[in-house]
């Protein structure tokens, strides 16, 4: 298993932040690789299933998770069905306020059939480096 946290400051407030989290329709808007589908209901409440749809070129693969914990500005997505690399996936989202300004937590732990480091720098940061770059733009706009 390999663990890692990504930690981006945001020039707005938590509650704002926060209410673009609980809405998993909006990985659609926000990831541009791989391409995300949300198939069904995206809320991120605890029991909830939420079910995605992984393109990369002309294949498209499920990604199932289950919301697994929710609870004051945290929510964590447990995989349980996975594409390749993954064996695991799990992560946890949190927001908190610091300085006045919102701060995005990502902690990730996963497992992969290909060599950890490997995915984590090659997929799964540049993944999260674009996600965040987005939510800038969302913000902003």
């Amino acid at each position: 298993m390999r663990q890692f946290d990504v930690t981006t400051t945001f020039e707005t407030s938590s509650e704002q932040l926060w209410a673009l989290l609980q809405d998993a329709s909006l990985l659609s808007k926000l990831t541009s690789f791989p391409k995300v589908t949300l198939v069904g209901d995206g809320a991120s409440v605890e029991g909830n299933v939420v079910q995605l749809r992984i393109g990369i070129g002309p294949v498209s693969l499920p990604w199932n998770s289950v919301i697994t914990l929710a609870g004051d500005r945290a929510f964590c997505d447990q995989g349980v069905k996975l594409p390749f690399p993954f064996k695991r996936f799990c992560h946890v989202h949190r927001v908190e306020t610091r300085e006045g300004r919102a701060v995005m937590i990502d902690e990730v732990t996963f497992d992969s059939y290909l060599p950890n480091v490997l995915v984590e720098r090659f997929v799964l940061r540049s993944m999260f480096k674009s996600r965040a770059t987005a939510f800038q733009n969302i913000l902003n706009s």
